[in-house]
């Protein structure tokens, strides 16, 4: 999850590689919530790791590698099917967090710790609730990140 305070310092570093941000940065700072504008302005002049990240898992399941983004946005998907897909995902964003440009900011955008805190709940108490949640929030930014790069 990108938060408005990411999408600040975000914004700084392109002032201080010589982009002009004023405009995008004064309408950020007005906004309650992080804007849609903003994520594909910094994308469109810094390419966000978790965008990378969402299109190379895009990519593998379009070139029939890997299921797991099929598995991501599937409306009907079963219980086996829902951890299964959460699990790998949360090994991908590890994989990947190997060559992030930031590590951390990286991990917490991918929702690295929500994944593993709803896997955590599940081997706990096998309730499923936290997991659907997740995957309906992983589906939105998914349609998210996917609006800022076409």
């Amino acid at each position: 999850m990108i938060t408005k305070s990411d999408c600040l310092l975000l914004l700084k570093d392109l002032s201080d590689r010589g982009i002009d941000t004023k405009e995008i940065l004064s309408k950020t700072v007005m906004s309650r919530d992080v804007d849609i504008d903003c994520l594909k302005f910094i994308n469109d002049n810094r390419q966000l790791d978790v965008t990378e990240f969402y299109k190379k898992i895009r990519k593998s399941y379009n070139a029939k590698k890997s299921k797991l983004y099929g598995n991501l946005v599937k409306e009907d998907i079963s219980p086996d099917e829902m951890l299964t897909a959460l699990s790998s995902l949360l090994l991908q964003i590890l994989l990947f967090s190997k060559k992030a440009t930031n590590k951390q900011m990286f991990l917490r955008h991918a929702r690295a710790d929500e994944i593993s805190m709803v896997l955590g709940l599940y081997f706990r108490n096998y309730d499923l609730t936290n997991c659907m949640k997740l995957m309906n929030l992983i589906k939105a930014d998914l349609k998210a990140i996917e609006s800022i790069y076409r």
